[in-house]
């Protein structure tokens, strides 16, 4: 079997600006550490081993909820699926997209529990789907406002979540996920009468940058599988244009999808999330 690289372009993003998130004019702080990476994050020596062991046997079928706002609803599943064929050569995945636009994390937990609609469609529960993967994103981009009482509130909803469906789906495996961080020049640049001063487009990807923060400070604190886009993604202190669309300054660019879909499969991988 051939042996797989991370890509290049990302290599080369890494090599010439490390990924790091110190925000240069905080207004509140988070009360965690960040702790340190572990050896085989993602970078520039990060290498896809060169065997991939067949998991489940050829045609197993892995169901795979992707719970999030619109970052998961603007999420490509043809990207996702070259993802993961990269990294399960022999699974097959079944890719659920539970993302609602402009909705904040506490609204998911209905998601999981009730038939919800969006978009004028009608989703069974999350729950009664019986998935082998649950994925949460941190929905930072539809956030409390920075207050340490906005983030206590992310945290709060983290907990519930992850407790329902430790309840409720036992067999499950919970994955949590960062997207790709924002960019404070260009942040909202071409939707329809948005029009953010420099000053609020500084604010409101600070304030994001925090929440997506957070959620990897939860994830590591409680010990939960991650899949970090939010520091690959980062040029300094900004979201790289590659990775957002240029359309909307806002959700990620096909690139950025790739990125995050390629975090996602190594994350499972590395954390060996199917049997």
């Amino acid at each position: 079997m051939p042996l797989f690289f991370f890509p290049l372009y990302y290599q080369l993003l890494q090599a010439y600006h490390p990924s790091s998130y110190t925000p240069s004019t905080p207004i509140i702080s988070v009360n965690e550490t960040t702790p340190t990476p572990k050896p085989n994050v993602l970078g520039l020596k990060t290498i896809v081993p060169s065997y991939i062991p067949p998991i489940g046997g050829d045609g197993n079928i892995i169901d795979l909820v992707l719970l999030g706002d619109s970052m998961i609803d603007t999420l490509s599943k043809d990207i996702c699926q070259q993802s993961f064929q990269k990294y399960f050569p022999f699974t097959k995945f079944n890719i659920l997209k539970y993302g609602y636009g402009s909705t904040n994390i506490e609204s998911a937990l209905k998601r999981l529990t009730e038939t919800t609609s969006y978009l004028g469609q009608n989703n069974p529960s999350i729950l009664s789907q019986n998935a082998d993967i649950i994925l949460i994103e941190s929905f930072a981009y539809n956030n409390f406002g920075n207050s340490q009482a906005g983030i206590d509130r992310q945290s709060q909803a983290l907990q519930k979540l992850t407790s329902t469906i430790k309840k409720e789906s036992p067999h499950t495996k919970i994955l949590l996920a960062s997207t790709i961080a924002p960019n404070s020049v260009t942040f909202g640049n071409g939707i329809k009468d948005v029009h953010f001063s420099a000053f609020q487009k500084i604010e409101k990807t600070n304030t994001i940058k925090l929440y997506l923060q957070n959620l990897v400070n939860f994830a590591n604190k409680n010990n939960f599988a991650l899949a970090d886009t939010f520091h690959p993604s980062l040029f300094g202190q900004n979201g790289s244009e590659l990775l957002i669309s240029s359309t909307d300054h806002l959700h990620p660019s096909p690139l950025g999808s790739e990125l995050f879909c390629d975090t996602v499969a190594k994350s499972i991988l590395d954390n060996q999330l199917i049997n």
